[in-house]
């Protein structure tokens, strides 16, 4: 029994470990919307392009819809605009994007506290 005790902590520490070392950076509110926030995992470079991954995390206690606009940090080139609908409390799964530049900027808006586009909330910060 004795043995097994190292055994089974070092198991932990190793799950432990593994959890905390995933590469995505630390939640982030969005510039407006205290209660959507997001998190960004670099991929590895493919050809030109940089590989990106977004999530999503919704504190509202409904269902929510936005748009969600990536484009890089001199916001030229507008990469990708979508309607995302999201159910209370959950987490998003995980979404490509692939960029020319090595710096993006996330832009949400057009808040709705329905799966449809309408009633816009104003930006709570």
């Amino acid at each position: 029994m004795k043995k097994l005790l190292p055994i089974l902590l070092l198991f932990t520490c190793i799950s432990i470990f593994a959890q905390d070392n995933t590469g995505w950076d630390e939640w982030q509110k969005t510039s407006c919307y205290s209660k959507i926030s997001y998190r960004l995992k670099t991929e590895e470079k493919r050809g030109e392009q940089y590989h990106w991954k977004l999530q999503f995390r919704s504190d509202y206690r409904e269902v929510i819809s936005f748009n969600y606009h990536v484009t890089d940090k001199l916001q030229e080139y507008n990469i990708t605009t979508h309607r995302k609908t999201m159910n209370s409390g959950k987490i998003s799964e995980e979404i490509d994007i692939y960029t020319r530049e090595s710096d993006i900027f996330l832009l949400v808006d057009k808040v709705s506290l329905s799966p449809y586009p309408n009633d816009y909330l104003e930006c709570d910060h």
